[in-house]
């Protein structure tokens, strides 16, 4: 499985250094990891406030599901080559989804062909970072996915504190505890050729993540009490 996976030398160490970065800077409290599939293609969907959500994510991932994984990136934002488009390929094996169809191609070809395969997918429906930490509206592409790829697991992912490590407009990471919640896999239905489905899907997808949102931060606000004390 090599197609999406970088062959610059520095993925052979750099990600291994990230990761102990990320541990040490964030301290991420994980749970539900045993949600996720050791083997076969998956797509994590999770909510987006921060572009330290998909590092997070990365690293506290079990090895077997991190050898396969590829994230999906705003192509308009990461892949106008340099030093972003770079990085986003060694550590992430990033791969480029177009937030809208100028230029008459698929914007989820990239997408569609990882999970076709095998890899797990890293996939952030609402298409851009919430400025508010509220999970906003998905968009249908995860539903197309869906669609095309029927008994594909989708695991809804909820990422609490990422917005603190990072907000929106800034660049250098402030340490901050963050949360990773995994749910359920989710097995959806939707058609391929009726749109509306697509979207249904998605919307099923965003209430399983906004379910975990709720639960995580009552974790929270149990363990501030407990410091407190």
């Amino acid at each position: 499985m090599s197609l999406y996976r970088s062959r610059h030398v520095a993925a052979r160490f750099v990600p291994a250094l990230f990761r102990s970065f990320v541990r040490i800077y964030v301290r991420p409290r994980v749970e539900g990891i045993e949600h996720i599939p050791r083997e076969g293609a998956l797509i994590i969907a999770a909510n987006h406030t921060s572009h330290a959500d998909t590092a997070v994510i990365y690293t506290v991932l079990p090895r077997e599901v991190r050898s396969r994984f590829v994230a999906a990136a705003a192509q308009d934002y990461f892949f106008k080559g340099g030093v972003m488009q770079f990085l986003s390929r060694i550590l992430f094996n990033a791969i480029p989804v177009a937030r809208d169809r100028r230029g008459g191609q698929d914007p989820l070809r990239h997408a569609a062909r990882a999970l076709r395969e095998g890899y797990a997918l890293l996939l952030f429906p609402e298409g851009t970072r919430s400025t508010t930490s509220e999970i906003g509206p998905f968009r249908s592409g995860i539903g197309r996915l869906i669609a095309e790829f029927p008994g594909t697991p989708v695991i809804p992912t909820y990422v609490g504190g990422t917005n603190r490590v990072m907000p929106k407009g800034k660049i250098i990471p402030r340490p901050y505890r963050v949360t990773v919640r995994f749910g359920e896999p989710l097995y959806l239905k939707a058609h391929p050729k009726l749109r509306a489905t697509w979207q249904t899907a998605a919307d099923e997808v965003r209430e399983a993540i906004v379910q975990l949102s709720g639960m995580a931060l009552a974790h929270s606000v149990d363990t501030s009490s407990e410091q407190a004390d």
